[in-house]
């Protein structure tokens, strides 16, 4: 992880996103993935566009349940004749815990999302192109997550490297409190 990175000076609330810009974050991701020679699944893109749609960070477990709802909701599987109900084809599939993560673990390669491991859940990338460190700032009262990218931040990680020889890999890091709409 490169520390001569690009830096915003400002917060972002990482759910604070229109169905329009999910649309164009989706439509960026699948340029950027084109570009990098990497597969933009379909299921990786409605892993994407789920954890971009969301009004707050999310589990694993939780986007398993709303993409198996999502198949079972499809038109294809709606239909109540007989011929229907005695064709395995018409079932969708379950949707298999190590297939989400996969797609999870693609998105984080990628910089699409973060992860937030204090509670074990997902958030969109503010800055997907461009790779950064951020801070993130999470709520406990109603789960707002803010995402930080600083001059201090970049700093801590430049000390880490540069200066004790620490090759970093990956970085998160949380701070927990109450937002300023919760105060």
């Amino acid at each position: 992880m490169s520390t001569s990175l690009s830096v915003c000076e400002h917060l972002h609330d990482v759910q604070d996103l229109t169905p329009h810009d999910v649309t164009e974050r989706l439509m960026a991701a699948k340029e950027q993935c084109r570009l990098n020679g990497a597969r933009f699944t379909p299921l990786r893109q409605q892993i994407y566009q789920l954890v971009l749609a969301a009004n707050k960070p999310i589990g694993a477990y939780d986007l398993i349940t709303q993409l198996q709802q999502m198949r079972l909701s499809e038109p294809n599987n709606n239909d109540d004749s007989s011929e229907a109900l005695s064709s395995k084809k018409q079932m969708p599939k379950n949707v298999a815990p190590p297939t989400v993560y996969r797609s999870l673990e693609f998105l984080l390669s990628e910089g699409l999302i973060h992860q937030l491991t204090s509670i074990n859940a997902y958030v969109p990338c503010c800055h997907p192109r461009a790779q950064h460190t951020a801070a993130f700032l999470i709520c406990g009262q109603c789960q707002r997550v803010q995402e930080c990218s600083s001059v201090p931040v970049q700093e801590m990680m430049s000390f880490a490297e540069q200066d004790v020889g620490f090759i970093v890999e990956r970085s998160v890091i949380e701070l927990s409190g109450r937002c300023q709409a919760c105060q």
